[in-house]
């Protein structure tokens, strides 16, 4: 039995999103505030940059597999496009609603210093948590069998 890929594009643009998801939610922005001499409002701003250049990353991907699922139909799935959609949901949720709230809250830290986690914050971590789990279902949703050739 031989396997393949349903969308050679897809399955690359995927991997390198869970790369850029795992290495800034979940590797740099833990590790700055380990950071010895890494003032608290230094650490948020550099977080504030470092999402906001991550979800533009991410929302140009997503379009990219979007584009690709629209223009070769022949191999998409409701499964595939169903955890597809509540991906992109999800991203337009953090990049409309909770990312504007997040970076004024930096801004006010900021100017005020002092800074207090909260529940947003958490769900943006749970989101993030999410899209990891939604992208790993769409890798192995490219995965197909093919079918050998009768002679």
């Amino acid at each position: 039995m031989k396997i393949g890929v349903r969308y050679p594009f897809v399955y690359a643009a995927l991997f390198f999103w869970l790369g850029v998801l795992l290495s800034i939610s979940f590797l740099e922005a833990p590790l700055k505030f380990q950071v010895e001499g890494m003032t608290l409002p230094v650490a948020v701003k550099l977080g504030k940059l470092m999402f906001n250049v991550s979800t533009y990353i991410q929302m140009g991907l997503a379009i990219g597999i979007g584009l690709n699922f629209m223009f070769l139909k022949k191999e998409l799935t409701k499964s595939l496009l169903c955890i597809y959609g509540l991906l992109v949901l999800l991203l337009c949720l953090q990049k409309f609603w909770m990312l504007p709230i997040l970076n004024d809250q930096v801004d006010w830290v900021d100017h005020h210093k002092t800074f207090e986690s909260g529940s947003l914050h958490t769900y943006f971590i749970y989101a993030e948590v999410i899209k990891c789990i939604l992208i790993l279902m769409c890798i192995i949703l490219q995965i197909k069998r093919i079918k050998p050739e009768v002679i």
